[in-house]
């Protein structure tokens, strides 16, 4: 406490002097017979002394006598190639396993069907059995869980297979 009394008076006794040394270069850099300019409301910022610097306003002759502009670059100074399309082979691989998934997919959603008609009432035609398995024991609700999540379990496939396929730069409608 007792060492920043000192530096409170120093710093009081100071100030007038800044503020004066201040005020005394701004007096010097105006010229001699300039009064201090006061703007008036119908004054425009063009008018005063100083605080307007000029902007270059481009108009179409402008940019006719520039030379060439262009928004995407020079051709001659791409540093990255362009992409190359994907290996057919590799294409076709991922068409047939995706046909393959499908084919299983829409199986199970024809098998969904059945059990979901069954569930409900409806009559189901035999064309929907198969008759090499046999009766199943299991309820039909049991059956309709297990179809769910045999279902999720193919679109998550699916949707792995586009993704690996869009990375290695196929787009998913060269595999449609």
């Amino acid at each position: 406490m007792v060492r920043s009394v000192p530096f409170l008076c120093l710093l009081a006794a100071l100030s007038p002097m800044l503020c004066w040394a201040q005020n005394g270069q701004d007096a010097a850099t105006r010229p001699a017979n300039a009064a201090p300019s006061q703007a008036s409301p119908n004054d425009t910022p063009s008018t005063t002394v100083g605080t307007d610097k000029s902007k270059k306003v481009w108009t179409n002759e402008d940019l006719k006598s520039a030379g060439s502009v262009s928004v995407i670059g020079d051709p001659r100074n791409q540093k990255y190639t362009m992409t190359k399309p994907p290996d057919p082979g590799l294409v076709t691989k991922y068409k047939t396993s995706l046909q393959k998934l499908q084919t299983q997919l829409a199986d199970v959603n024809k098998q969904l069907v059945s059990y979901h008609d069954f569930a409900e009432g409806k009559s189901v035609s035999d064309e929907g059995r198969d008759m090499s398995h046999g009766v199943s024991r299991t309820p039909v609700d049991q059956q309709i869980v297990k179809l769910q999540d045999k279902k999720k379990q193919l679109e998550d496939q699916i949707d792995a297979l586009y993704e690996e396929a869009r990375k290695k730069g196929i787009e998913s409608g060269m595999l449609k």
